[in-house]
């Protein structure tokens, strides 16, 4: 991609909705808002963390990066176990909600959005793909048009063979925290890769890394998508560790470029 803002540089508009399942605001952080020119892709991003850790700040980089590409939509939702499922999915689909309703203010196009996320938040993305699949998001001028999941956390079980490796992984208290409700681990809302309706979803991109105890339910899920007819580009990073999404990440000039793609057509 050839830089056409500093994207260094770049501070990103604040902005806040009111939430009806918190009664409380919800800060947004829009990187690339901008008011004139053609509108562009549009990208709800949900930050990483383990539920109940992480910040919005996460995101500051990939989606400053994203910027001259997409209008970013970065959303600061509250952690577990202040807040957990099943109001934070329901906070993060009124987050895709106010995108739509706002896009145009924001140079961004509603037909076009992309909903993203790392770790916890690319469970919310994929969560609130089926939830606008469930709930009609795609009908009229507003659509979903693609889904991206970089090494989501899926799976409250935690049975695949790369996080049984991990040992003692801290992904353990952040699920008993988020699900304070044993039962809620089998819904499809909560564990998506125990969803066995998974036709009609977005087109999805989804990252992995060689080495990333997420990694086989990240893969996991791609091929159940596969299974149900939804077109999936799937991407496993070999010898990564840490956080993709962060600036200091060897491999993150790979996964902008790799999102960057996607965004612009997720087809």
């Amino acid at each position: 991609m050839e830089p056409i803002l500093n994207t260094a540089d770049m501070q990103p508009w604040l902005t806040d909705f009111a939430s009806q399942h918190t009664n409380e605001k919800v800060g947004l952080r829009v990187f690339g808002k901008d008011g004139g020119g053609a509108a562009r892709p549009t990208v709800l991003y949900f930050h990483g963390g383990l539920f109940n850790c992480g910040s919005v700040e996460d995101a500051a980089g990939l989606a400053r990066a994203l910027a001259n590409e997409a209008v970013t939509v970065c959303v600061d939702y509250p952690l577990a176990p202040r807040l957990h499922f099943p109001a934070t999915v329901e906070l993060a689909f009124e987050a895709l909600l106010w995108t739509a309703a706002h896009a145009s203010g924001l140079g961004a196009d509603a037909a076009r959005i992309v909903v993203a996320g790392d770790q916890a938040g690319g469970n919310l993305a994929a969560v609130v793909a089926m939830m606008a699949r469930d709930r009609g998001l795609g009908m009229g001028p507003v659509k979903l048009q693609g889904q991206v999941l970089i090494s989501p956390m899926l799976d409250p079980q935690q049975a695949t063979q790369s996080m049984q490796k991990a040992g003692d992984c801290p992904c353990r208290k952040a699920w008993s925290d988020y699900l304070p409700c044993a039962s809620d681990a089998m819904h499809p809302y909560a564990a998506p890769i125990t969803s066995r309706r998974l036709g009609g979803l977005a087109p999805a991109l989804i990252v992995s890394a060689e080495l990333d105890p997420l990694r086989d339910e990240a893969e996991q899920y791609a091929a159940k998508l596969i299974a149900a007819g939804v077109p999936v580009q799937m991407r496993r990073l070999q010898g990564a560790q840490g956080r993709l999404v962060q600036p200091e990440h060897p491999n993150f000039d790979q996964v902008v470029q790799i999102v960057g793609q996607f965004v612009a057509d997720p087809a």
